[in-house]
């Protein structure tokens, strides 16, 4: 029989205490093109069944490049990342959807196609507590906030 030593014991506690904290993240999340079609239910992990605001599926396709609508993905998943500073987050997800959300925070006022030509330093990607509170009261149905 295998022991299993303290840091093993200790990663497995911390593992199972940061999934439980993530139960409300989404299982599946749904492209932004079948919300606008009225698809816009998404079941957590804890198998509670989440509704997007038609309002933010509009402001978000207002935004959107019509060739990116079935590539985004919601609820936008957006990471507490401890290990980057205190009150550091992360957009989760793909290029379009790090465009999306900083042009909704004004933090980006390019085109996606200047976004794609010319990234930004990460450091410029990362959100912090006051941005979490604007995208929180712009997004409140669209994102979801996860804890690594």
């Amino acid at each position: 029989m295998k022991h299993l030593g303290f840091d093993d014991k200790l990663s497995k506690f911390l593992k199972y205490e940061i999934d439980s904290i993530n139960l409300h993240l989404p299982k599946r999340r749904v492209p932004l093109s079948v919300a606008d079609k009225g698809h816009n239910v998404y079941i957590s992990k804890d198998n509670s069944q989440l509704y997007i605001d038609k309002k933010e599926v509009d402001l978000l396709l207002s935004i959107c490049p019509n060739a990116k609508e079935n590539e985004v993905l919601l609820p936008f998943l957006i990471i507490r990342r401890r290990d980057l500073g205190l009150g550091t987050y992360v957009i989760s997800g793909e290029l379009i959807e790090q465009f999306l959300i900083l042009k909704v925070l004004d933090k980006y006022d390019g085109s996606w196609v200047e976004f794609i030509e010319n990234p930004l330093p990460k450091h410029l990607t990362f959100l912090y507590k006051p941005d979490l509170i604007t995208i929180r009261k712009i997004l409140p149905t669209s994102t979801v906030i996860g804890f690594a």
